[in-house]
């Protein structure tokens, strides 16, 4: 399931507990029931988000039946309860019996009441989005891919061809995916092939599609099977990347908005303004900057930045120099300090970018090195970053050569097929660092 529903439902069903907390303890009188009240309060919504990390709730939607959500769904309703409950026992709280139950009478109604209303949207959208298929492997795995896409016809795959292990199998690859547009590769090969699955992975991120492994689910690898929920009777769905699992997707847009959120609601609500007060005193112009820049699936889109050039033509395609003379006098403190990158967490808010990520480039400086790098479509793979491993690591601003992009790329590329939450962490504690160490190519 995209992982822009999963964020829905999961802000949805924190919205309905703290609704059922609201109705449910409107008549608490004493200061001790209020805080006995918020000690509820915090612990459930708490151990809300620690369920939904270990247990991954939302994957059953993938395939959705309204008997399999109500199934699921109730079982984790109910853990939530025993947690709830280990509240009372351990930390001996006061609560009532029938306090917790009202609880829950108003939420579990309103949780699914909002899931068979998704659950009838989607299928009045069924089809508005396609995704084209190609499948690896000519056996009966690839059959059971097949078959199961065409008993689900709302989940938007469309199939495209199939393609035989063998050799050469990468050149008809290349021709089925130039000749027309091509989202997704299911590998069903029995006895994964490391070379042949190499070869398709680098290719997938080349050429920004995504790569999957299908293995039977009677094969004993079921502790690979953890690496996603979405199941393929009788196959298992493996990504390749971490980025392809939809809980890391998810588990990286909730970092993202909380990060952005944090950050507006504690400095960046006054300190915009004043930077923007600044810049207008300072020279005439806007105050932001906004350049088409290349994102996920290459898509563009308008990256904004403080403005701290006079107004010309030639910002937009000329990438900034030591001593550019275009740069203004505000400006100039602005880039050395990566100020005028701020309001990219606008562009973090409306999904358009990450936190950590590749950098992205304006579309000139990509158009000038794509003849000269073979791999570098790869970047557009995931969403850009504010910032990313390649900046932190000293390769940030002006491109003089070629090695300098290419080792950018090779930092990119290393990114995005190690990617974890925790190399996210380090990147963020590397940047802080580079921020107050300053930077030479910071100009």
């Amino acid at each position: 399931m995209p992982y822009n529903l999963r964020l829905i439902l999961f802000l949805s069903d924190i919205g309905f507990l703290n609704l059922a907390f609201y109705f449910s303890n409107q008549n608490q009188a004493s200061e001790g029931d209020m805080v006995n009240l918020i000690y509820l309060v915090a612990y459930s919504n708490l151990a809300w988000l620690f369920l939904v990390l270990v247990a991954n709730p939302y994957a059953v939607t993938k395939n959705w039946t309204l008997s399999r959500v109500a199934r699921s769904q109730l079982m984790f309703i109910g853990i939530h309860l025993l947690v709830i409950a280990s509240l009372i026992v351990f930390f001996q709280k006061s609560y009532t019996v029938a306090q917790i139950i009202m609880i829950y009478l108003i939420f579990i109604p309103l949780f699914f009441l909002f899931r068979i209303a998704v659950f009838y949207i989607r299928r009045i959208a069924a089809g508005e989005v396609t995704r084209n298929y190609i499948i690896v492997g000519n056996n009966d795995l690839a059959k059971e891919v097949r078959r199961h896409f065409l008993l689900n016809p709302e989940e938007g795959y469309r199939f495209a061809g199939i393609i035989e292990f063998e050799p050469g199998f990468m050149d008809k690859i290349q021709f089925l995916t130039t000749s027309r547009e091509i989202h997704q590769i299911f590998y069903c090969v029995p006895g994964v092939q490391s070379d042949g699955m190499k070869q398709l992975v680098d290719y997938g991120l080349n050429s920004l599609i995504s790569v999957k492994i299908v293995v039977d689910s009677r094969s004993g690898l079921s502790g690979q099977s953890l690496l996603n929920e979405f199941e393929l009777n009788p196959g298992v769905e493996i990504p390749t990347l971490a980025l392809d699992e939809a809980q890391n997707q998810f588990v990286k847009r909730i970092f993202d908005l909380g990060f952005a959120l944090i950050l507006f609601s504690i400095v960046l609500w006054w300190f915009i303004p004043l930077v923007a007060i600044i810049i207008k005193l300072d020279s005439r112009g806007p105050v932001f900057f906004r350049q088409m820049r290349n994102g996920r699936s290459n898509k563009p889109f308008p990256c904004l930045k403080f403005r701290t050039m006079g107004v010309e033509k030639s910002a937009d395609f000329k990438q900034a120099v030591r001593d550019d003379p275009r740069i203004t006098r505000i400006g100039k403190l602005l880039r050395k300090s990566s100020i005028d990158e701020i309001p990219q967490f606008i562009n973090v808010l409306r999904g358009e970018m990450s936190v950590i990520g590749p950098r992205p480039h304006p579309i000139k400086l990509n158009e000038q090195f794509l003849p000269l790098i073979s791999n570098l479509m790869s970047r557009h793979y995931v969403k850009p970053g504010v910032t990313g491993l390649a900046q932190c690591m000293g390769y940030r601003g002006e491109t003089k050569d070629l090695a300098d992009m290419e080792n950018r790329v090779r930092l990119d590329r290393y990114y995005i097929e190690n990617w974890s939450f925790w190399l996210d962490m380090k990147i963020i504690a590397l940047t802080l660092v580079s921020l107050v160490r300053g930077s030479e190519k910071a100009y």
